[in-house]
């Protein structure tokens, strides 16, 4: 990615409060002062709030409202932050949103990303998962994967704004305004993948693109689409719960991730949460 992020403006100094003030008005401050400190002090102080967003993306991060859990990169950033006595609050929004609030900071954490979110990230060390993209497919509609060209001759669901990455997206930037070769699929959350997945079914494409897990996930919680099976491509990638380059905490918060993950692998504990979302460590699979 090339977009940098401009660094922040230098905030102006602040005026002295009591510069021109009378001794009584003085003495009315503090006092107003003195009554306002206790409700401050009971105040959880912001620097340990730290605030994850993502669109859904399940296993990885999900809807709570639709799915009864927030996804496993939510709840192992949770765990590991937990540690350290910091508090997460996880958000749900749509893409667009995401990147305005990583590019502003205003998202700390942004989970399941495979590079740098256009320069508004930074990355751990070590990853916190691993997947290939994928193809949903119907079962009497046989694919074979061995490069961009096993897509000619179908019709491609993709995801506006999404980039696959490498090949991939070279072949989708390239047949973009050929209807016959990609369709583009918008939405919020879920529905670009329901979207695609309808459109799949009813034959009005042939391929739908997205993660592996991401399709699985969906898959096995949609008994209707049984007629439907999920293809890997042969590009697996790290993932990684990335840190809003913004924050003055950046590097203190990728290496806490980067090291908890390894703690978390050592003790079982990653298994454990893995394991709530039929997944197995990438690291050591089933």
């Amino acid at each position: 990615m090339t977009d940098l992020v401009r660094p922040l403006e230098p905030a102006p100094s602040p005026m002295p409060l009591f510069r021109s003030f009378p001794h009584a008005a003085i003495a009315l401050l503090a006092a107003a002062a003195a009554l306002y400190a206790p409700a401050c002090a009971a105040d959880p102080g912001r620097e340990d709030r730290i605030v994850i967003a993502s669109d859904p993306w399940c296993p990885y991060a999900c809807n709570p409202d639709s799915d009864g859990a927030d996804g496993y990169m939510v709840d192992l950033a949770r765990e590991i932050l937990g540690e350290a006595g910091l508090t997460l609050e996880y958000r749900v929004v749509n893409f667009q949103v995401l990147r305005r609030m990583a590019e502003d900071g205003s998202a700390t954490l942004v989970p399941g990303v495979a590079s740098d979110l256009y320069g508004t990230l930074v990355l751990p060390d070590r990853a916190q998962g691993n997947s290939p993209n994928a193809v949903a497919v119907s079962r009497l509609r046989p694919f074979r994967w061995t490069g961009p060209d096993s897509f000619a001759g179908h019709r491609l669901g993709v995801i506006r704004d999404y980039n696959y990455g490498g090949a991939l997206q070279r072949y989708i930037d390239s047949h973009l305004s050929d209807p016959d070769r990609i369709e583009v699929l918008s939405g919020f959350g879920y529905s670009h993948v329901a979207q695609g997945l309808r459109l799949l079914e009813a034959g009005r494409i042939d391929l739908m693109l997205d993660d592996f897990n991401v399709l699985r996930w969906h898959l096995r919680r949609s008994p209707q689409l049984d007629g439907l099976q999920v293809v890997p491509l042969d590009d697996r990638a790290d993932l990684f719960i990335g840190v809003a380059i913004r924050n003055p905490r950046a590097a203190e918060l990728t290496r806490m991730l980067a090291e908890g993950t390894e703690r978390l692998r050592r003790s079982g504990r990653l298994a454990a949460i893995l394991a709530r979302y039929g997944l197995s460590d990438w690291q050591n699979p089933l």
